[in-house]
């Protein structure tokens, strides 16, 4: 029988060879083994190659939960960008337990840190973060006021739309890519917008199915 740690270790070889189909094949199999994978695929975050990363990365987010420990530790670390790739992953996981570090990270000193924390704070989707967020839409770089936006988007609270109409007005910068802060903030309004009428139409379509149910057996 062939040991679990040898099994990751091949792999692990593989998932840093130059086979791109043995590439995906090792990042699949590594999430599929779960928690004995967890640590050496945290290791691979601080690859110099992005492609190992995103490998990585992937199979931590289909580890999900058993991976949350180790990289909210490294979440914490000193190492900016193993920090930047841990809130990624963390995003990707989207654990409602990684909130408070993701809060946190959100006030960082470093944009890009604040910037990643804000988009991964969406993909989490945790209501808690709207009035954070909403603070972001403040914060002195783009990048930061830009993922706010994007963030406050796939939080779906029309709550936003008001402070975000409001950022479209005044905010003149891109953000580092050459994204308009204030061109995303409208096309978050308009996400909201639509996402708001769709609930209204299901509740209003279940009123209606209720009051023909209820017609129906009169």
């Amino acid at each position: 029988m062939t040991n679990p740690s040898e099994a990751i270790s091949r792999l692990v070889d593989d998932l840093q060879g130059s086979d791109e189909f043995a590439r995906a094949q090792a990042a699949f199999a590594l999430g599929v083994l779960g928690e004995p994978a967890v640590q050496p695929l945290i290791d691979l975050l601080s690859s110099t190659k992005s492609e190992i990363r995103m490998r990585a990365a992937w199979a931590l987010g289909v580890i999900g939960a058993p991976a949350l420990p180790g990289l909210l530790d490294l979440a914490e670390g000193e190492n900016q960008e193993l920090r930047i790739e841990a809130i990624r992953v963390l995003g990707v996981v989207g654990e409602a337990r990684a909130l408070r570090q993701l809060l946190t990270a959100l006030t960082d000193p470093s944009p890009r840190i604040a910037a990643r924390s804000a988009r991964a704070l969406g993909k989490v989707g945790d209501p808690r973060a709207y009035h954070a967020l909403i603070t972001a839409l403040q914060h002195p770089s783009p990048d930061v006021r830009y993922e706010a936006c994007r963030a406050l988007s796939d939080l779906q609270t029309p709550e936003a739309i008001d402070a975000l109409l409001a950022l479209a007005e005044r905010d003149t910068e891109s953000a580092s890519w050459g994204a308009s802060v204030a061109e995303t903030a409208q096309r978050a309004v308009a996400e909201l917008h639509n996402a708001d009428q769709s609930l209204h139409q299901a509740e209003f379509d279940r009123v209606h199915r209720l009051l023909k149910e209820y017609g129906d057996q009169e």
